[in-house]
C-alpha cells in the first residue's frame, strides 16, 4: 500500500511541474460593467482614457483576470487586474529593435544557445509595482521603484520539435522562466 501511494504522489507531483510549464490562456470579451470598478477607475483616471477600451476576463490554468486593452500615444498597452480590481502589472508592446542593446544580446545569446532557430512573434515590456509607483510612471516615464521584464513569445525549432514559447526576461535581458504556449481553438486576440 505504501508503495503504491508513494507511486500515485511521484506522478501526481510530476504531472504537477509538468503542467507548471505549460501556458494554456483564454481570453473572453466583456462589458466593463463586469470589471471591478476600483479596476476601471484606475485606468481611466491615470490614463484618461474611457472610450476604445476593451475589457477581458482571462483565465490561465488557476488564474483569472481582468484585462483593460488600449491605445495610448501611439502604443498598445494591456493593464491586468486580479479579480478583486488590484492591479497586477502594465504591458507595452514593443518592437524587437526598441530593446536596449544588452537586452538583445543576452536575449540572441539565450535564443542560440537552445535552439536552431526561433522566430519572435510578440515582446511586451512588463512593468510591475505599487499602483501609485506605475501612475507616477505613466504620468512622468520616471522607472523609479518599477520592476521591468520583457515578455516574448516565440517559435523554436530544436532537433525534434517546433513549438511555441513564452519567455520572461528580466531586465537584462536574462531568462526566468519559459512555458509552452498552447493554442485552444478559441483563442482570439481582440485589440
Amino acid at each position: 500500500m505504501v508503495k503504491i501511494s508513494f507511486v500515485f504522489w511521484f506522478m501526481y507531483t510530476l504531472s504537477m511541474v509538468a503542467n507548471a510549464q505549460v501556458k494554456i490562456e483564454k481570453e473572453s470579451k466583456v462589458m466593463r460593467s463586469d470589471v471591478p470598478s476600483n479596476a476601471v477607475s484606475w485606468v481611466e483616471e491615470v490614463f484618461d482614457q474611457k472610450n476604445r477600451m476593451n475589457w477581458f476576463f482571462e483565465t490561465s490554468g488557476e488564474s483569472k483576470s481582468y484585462e483593460a486593452k488600449f491605445y495610448h500615444k501611439k502604443k498598445k498597452y494591456s493593464v491586468e487586474f486580479s479579480m478583486d480590481g488590484t492591479l497586477e502589472d502594465i504591458e507595452v508592446l514593443v518592437h524587437w529593435r526598441r530593446l536596449p542593446k544588452k537586452v538583445k544580446q543576452n536575449i540572441s545569446k539565450y535564443f542560440s544557445d537552445n535552439f536552431l532557430k526561433t522566430n519572435i512573434r510578440k515582446i511586451q515590456i512588463q512593468y510591475t509595482g505599487k499602483s501609485e509607483n506605475l501612475k507616477n510612471w505613466i504620468n512622468t516615464n520616471k522607472s523609479d521603484n518599477i520592476i521591468i521584464k520583457y515578455e516574448v513569445e516565440f517559435y523554436g525549432k530544436t532537433s525534434s520539435t517546433k513549438k511555441l514559447w513564452e519567455g520572461l526576461f528580466d531586465k537584462e535581458g536574462e531568462l526566468l522562466m519559459k512555458r509552452e504556449i498552447i493554442l485552444t481553438p478559441s483563442n482570439n486576440l481582440f485589440f
